[in-house]
């Protein structure tokens, strides 16, 4: 597989948004032995020369700009000035996000609304400018990491199930459109990172590496949706297949039971 790794990613021009911490720096790091010329966009621009000077001697270079993805003209402009950069764009992970409890009894408008900007609409800038270069080069990958959070709508977790459906629905959208360009959307299960620590049902939780691994691998492999761990894979796609009625049941109780007692 190792070589199968090497063919696909050797030395090519990868953009990741959200690169400096959680699945964005693991995808960093499991991508940096195949000598990649990264392009790393944040608003934590100390950490991301943190990542890139742990890999310095990987053979793979590191561009480092800071943005946030929630403001689409920095997006446009990171963007092009990487192509620029490096002459070219082959892949790029959409992969800035934000969680939170959005439920009735805890609702914040400006939780909600930084949800919204970060996980659908910087989504969408990122991969609209990105677009704007693979078209023309007809060629170029694109992988949007969703979640299995977009399996249904999660109580309390409705915001970011919402953003997560709709970046799933945009991926397909675009992919029947442009069938020249690879979209991969990715369903992560829970993966221990900065994102989901405050949860307290995590299950079938990975560490980043191993999951960053997989990720890396279902991409060379062209895959158009890529769902992990097995464990959750089974359990979204039975959950898909509920009816509505028993689902509204089981996700009620399932809210009712992680309420906390007194």
């Amino acid at each position: 597989m190792r070589a199968k790794l090497a063919a696909y990613w050797y030395g090519k021009t990868v953009l990741i948004t959200g690169a400096s911490s959680g699945l964005g720096a693991a995808i960093t790091e499991a991508l940096a032995p195949y000598g990649v010329h990264f392009g790393l966009l944040s608003r934590r621009v100390e950490e991301m020369q943190t990542l890139a000077g742990k890999h310095k001697n990987s053979g793979s270079t590191f561009w480092i700009n800071a943005c946030d993805v929630r403001n689409r003209e920095e997006v446009l402009a990171a963007v092009r000035a990487f192509h620029q950069h490096a002459g070219r764009l082959d892949a790029v992970w959409v992969n800035s996000g934000v969680g939170g409890d959005t439920s009735f009894r805890r609702w914040n408008y400006e939780k909600m609304e930084n949800m919204i900007d970060t996980n659908l609409k910087g989504a969408i800038y990122t991969i609209m400018a990105s677009l704007e270069i693979m078209v023309p080069q007809n060629s170029g990958a694109i992988i949007g990491i969703c979640s299995a959070a977009s399996m249904r709508g999660i109580g309390a977790r409705g915001v970011y199930s919402l953003t997560k459906i709709g970046l799933t629905y945009f991926m397909e959208s675009m992919a029947v459109e442009l069938p020249q360009i690879q979209f991969t959307t990715i369903h992560p299960g829970f993966v221990d990172t900065p994102l989901n620590r405050g949860n307290p049902n995590r299950m079938w939780l990975m560490m980043p590496e191993p999951a960053a691994q997989l990720m890396i691998k279902a991409v060379a492999r062209r895959k158009r949706v890529f769902l992990y761990p097995g464990q959750m894979k089974i359990f979204y796609r039975l959950v898909r297949l509920l009816p509505t009625r028993l689902y509204r049941w089981l996700g009620h109780k399932a809210l009712d039971l992680g309420r906390p007692k007194g």
